[in-house]
């Protein structure tokens, strides 16, 4: 007799990130706060040109947030593991350091076939 699969209701919805015109909306917080900021400051010290050149960029980086999250509200999340990972790199001053959830590294699966043995030996 065939073992019945169970089946649980998902709610997805509740996995979303909340956007605002295609961007996580503490993301689009901070990236006008910083425009309003640099903007601001930019116009006052170096003049109308140069004042907007870094709000520009981060404009652009705004938008470039917002393809990403196009078709995934969770993007985000990923860069920023990403970034986590750098720094870590940086600071353990290593190319090589990283980090995974899956079960495929090679001490992962030496400690797999390790439990196994322990486990199924006879004794």
């Amino acid at each position: 007799m065939p073992k019945e699969t169970q089946e649980y209701a998902s709610y997805n919805v509740l996995a979303r990130k909340p956007l605002i015109a295609g961007v996580p909306i503490i993301t689009l917080l901070v990236f006008l706060c910083l425009m309003l900021v640099t903007g601001f400051g930019g116009v006052i010290l170096l003049g109308v040109g140069a004042g907007l050149v870094f709000p520009t960029i981060l404009a652009f980086a705004l938008f470039c947030v917002r393809i990403a999250c196009m078709d995934d509200s969770r993007a985000m999340d990923g860069v920023w593991w990403n970034v986590k990972g750098a720094l870590t790199r940086v600071q353990c001053k290593s190319l090589i350091t990283s980090f995974t959830s899956t079960d495929h590294s090679a001490i992962r699966r030496k400690q797999h076939v390790r439990d196994w043995f322990k486990n199924n030996s006879n004794r």
